[in-house]
């Protein structure tokens, strides 16, 4: 498996050995890669609105320990427990990490997913106030 070499720096050795050992099957580099690229989105520094939504997505699904990121992993040939706890000892060392701006973006899809799903009009101008704010507080960061 290719991948970018500061990535690899990124994530430590016993990880990135893990990552570049060579796979026997295409089933395994697939899931190898579906690996890769939720550990690029969830390093990724962008402060633009899409990579954020990657970012936070990427990160509750290593931190959840799914049955879908087991099955990833397993299907990857590497130990969930090992890579969430490679993940975990990134985001407890401060590797990994959300900025204000990513931090707003994340409120605001939330603010959003609520209003989307208010039932009454009431309860989309509330909301629709809170998104506002959330907005301005972005701008002026």
């Amino acid at each position: 498996m290719t991948c970018a070499p500061s990535l690899l720096k990124f994530l430590g050795i016993k990880l990135s050995l893990e990552i570049v050992k060579p796979k026997a099957f295409a089933e395994q580099r697939l899931f190898q890669a579906i690996l890769v690229q939720a550990l690029e989105d969830a390093v990724n520094p962008s402060g633009f609105k899409k990579e954020t939504y990657y970012k936070h997505d990427s990160h509750k699904w290593f931190v959840s320990n799914s049955i879908e990121f087991q099955d990833i992993c397993w299907g990857a040939n590497m130990d969930p427990e090992f890579v969430r706890g490679e993940y975990m000892k990134m985001v407890d060392n401060g590797k990994i990490f959300f900025t204000k701006l990513q931090i707003s973006w994340i409120k605001y899809r939330d603010l959003y997913k609520r209003y989307r799903e208010c039932g009454t009009k009431e309860q989309r101008r509330i909301i629709k106030k809170l998104i506002l704010k959330e907005n301005l507080k972005r701008l002026e960061s």
